[in-house]
Order: C-alpha cells, then sequence, then structure tokens
C-alpha cells in the first residue's frame, strides 16, 4: 500500500513566494508566518538538541540559531513541494 505525503496549501504558498528571497529576507518572511501561526523557541538545554527549533505548516526544523534553523526549515520545505 502506498502513502501519499500531502503538503499544506499554505506551505506550497509560502515556499512559491518566498523560495527565491535572499536568506535574509526569507527570515523576515519566516518571522512574519510564525507571529501569526508557528513556534520558533530555542531548543532546551539538552546538549543533544542545542540550538534553535522552527515550527510552520506542519514542518519543524532545528539549526543552531534562528537564522540556520530558518534556512533548514526553507530547504526542508522546498523539497517537499512540487515545483520544478
Amino acid at each position: 500500500m502506498e502513502t501519499a505525503l500531502t503538503t499544506a496549501p499554505e506551505l506550497v504558498d509560502f515556499v512559491a513566494e518566498w523560495r527565491s528571497a535572499a536568506p535574509e529576507v526569507q527570515l523576515a518572511a519566516i518571522r512574519g508566518a510564525l507571529r501569526r501561526q508557528g513556534i520558533a523557541q530555542p531548543s532546551p538545554d539538552d546538549p543533544a538538541r542545542a540550538g534553535y527549533e522552527i515550527q510552520l505548516f506542519g514542518l519543524a526544523a532545528l539549526g543552531r540559531d534562528e537564522a540556520d534553523a530558518a534556512r533548514t526549515w526553507m530547504d526542508a520545505a522546498a523539497r517537499r513541494c512540487p515545483f520544478d
């Protein structure tokens, strides 16, 4: 049995709009979206999870800091979206 991975339409729209923007512009767009509907937080003090976590549109990413987490999140989001 095959399972299709569905991608939230909001994620597709967000990636379509911001994927070609400069990293600092992507970070600003992610911050704006997070204020409306996501979670961003420093990870727990657990050394195995040190860093910063972003959860937005059903997708989570971890990075060393906010900018790294945003880059990681955008890369993962772009891989989930069906663009050519």
